[in-house]
């Protein structure tokens, strides 16, 4: 039995410990590196993608005015046609009847009543194209069936989301690629926002009418069109990699009231200047700024006018200059964005070179093999 026991607390402590040395937590250690990257000139093109199909802005079907048989049609798919113009020819019941009598009889007897019994035209409603053929000359007809489909204008209908909807509006230019000729777009513009939205997998979604200032011979009604909305251009903008930009938000102060600043000599004054201007989230290069205009007469803490003064949360952005192992901040202003590069409207010129964070991440141990592997040398993984 005490053999047994001992056998069995061997097996443990040889579980466990091949556990510990297998399971344990690898230790990570973050080291930081830089990417360079130059501040230089691009444009930048702010959009907001969609999807949409192409359709047709009033789709009119054309019904015959009465029963009876189709004798001709005129028009085929794809025909332009104007209003009031004649698609076809459509016998009534009686006259088929007839002429179908008449014909059993002779050719002269069907000329006859052809020429004396004439059929009833099929009128075009309105300026368009043709873009369905539903029947074929020879067919019989009722008065509920639609002969043809008729388009006055091909849109592309856009869906929105709602979190989108408010940068879009009337006129703006939109470039439209249809999926089945990716390598063609074309520009159009926004003709019409829906007041009602939509609910499309529990998202709010707003319809958008989208003219095009000339469609291309291969749209068809019903093809998938990819839409960029031009939301802001900007040509020839100073420019940084988006990730290059750093940002800090400034803490409010809970040190209790402040001091009579006025009660305080000078050093006392400019050191709770320089503090209370650090903890706003301004850098050194800012603080000098204002320390000079104090001394020419201003207050250190704000501009002359007051304006540009960053209050207790505000965000401040900076960018990382100068050498790898002891990089500087220095504030910047920027300005509309791509999502991959950023405008900077002040702090940096062109050509300046700035630091780009990297963190990487290096273990600092290694897995450790199994104490139940045996027969093996070198540390190679099993197969």
């Amino acid at each position: 039995m005490k053999k047994a026991l001992l056998w069995i607390l061997l097996l443990l402590l040889v579980g466990g410990g091949t556990y510990w040395f297998r399971f344990q937590p690898a230790e990570a250690e973050a080291s930081r590196t830089y990417d360079t990257a130059a501040v230089e000139r691009r444009n930048l093109r702010i959009t907001v993608e969609s999807t949409g199909e192409v359709e047709p802005r009033n789709r009119l079907n054309v019904k015959s005015p009465i029963a009876g048989r189709l004798e001709e049609l005129l028009v085929d798919e794809g025909d332009e046609v104007e209003k009031g113009q004649i698609l076809g020819w459509i016998s009534s019941t009686e006259r088929a009847t007839l002429l179908d009598a008449a014909l059993a009889t002779s050719q002269e007897e069907l000329e006859y009543w052809q020429d004396l019994y004439k059929p009833t035209p099929l009128v075009c409603p309105i300026k368009g194209t043709v873009i369905a053929r539903n029947f074929e000359p020879g067919q019989t007809i009722s008065a509920n069936d639609s002969i043809l489909v008729i388009a006055d204008d091909l849109i592309v209908v856009a869906n929105l989301d709602e979190t989108d909807i408010g940068q879009i509006k009337a006129g703006q230019t939109v470039t439209v690629t249809l999926e089945a000729y990716p390598d063609k777009s074309f520009q159009c513009e926004v003709e019409k926002i829906a007041y009602d939205a939509k609910t499309v997998s529990n998202v709010t979604m707003y319809e958008v009418d989208v003219r095009p200032l000339r469609l291309p011979p291969v749209a068809r009604s019903g093809m998938t069109a990819d839409l960029e909305f031009v939301i802001e251009e900007k040509s020839n903008a100073l420019t940084l990699p988006a990730a290059a930009i750093q940002q800090k938000t400034s803490a409010r102060s809970t040190d209790g009231p402040r001091p009579e600043v006025k009660n305080m000599s000078s050093d006392d004054r400019k050191a709770f200047m320089m503090k209370r201007m650090r903890d706003k989230g301004l850098s050194d290069a800012e603080i000098q700024e204002r320390l000079a205009r104090f001394a020419d007469g201003g207050a250190p803490g704000q501009r002359p006018s007051g304006e540009g003064r960053k209050p207790d949360g505000a965000t401040t952005f900076y960018v990382l200059t100068g050498s790898p192992d002891n990089p500087e901040t220095r504030p910047v202003q920027t300005g509309v964005t791509d999502g991959s590069f950023t405008e900077i409207t002040e702090g940096l010129e062109e050509g300046e070179s700035i630091l780009i964070p990297q963190v990487k991440f290096s273990s600092s141990k290694s897995k450790k093999s199994s104490l139940l592997m045996s027969g093996r040398s070198g540390g190679a993984p099993p197969r």
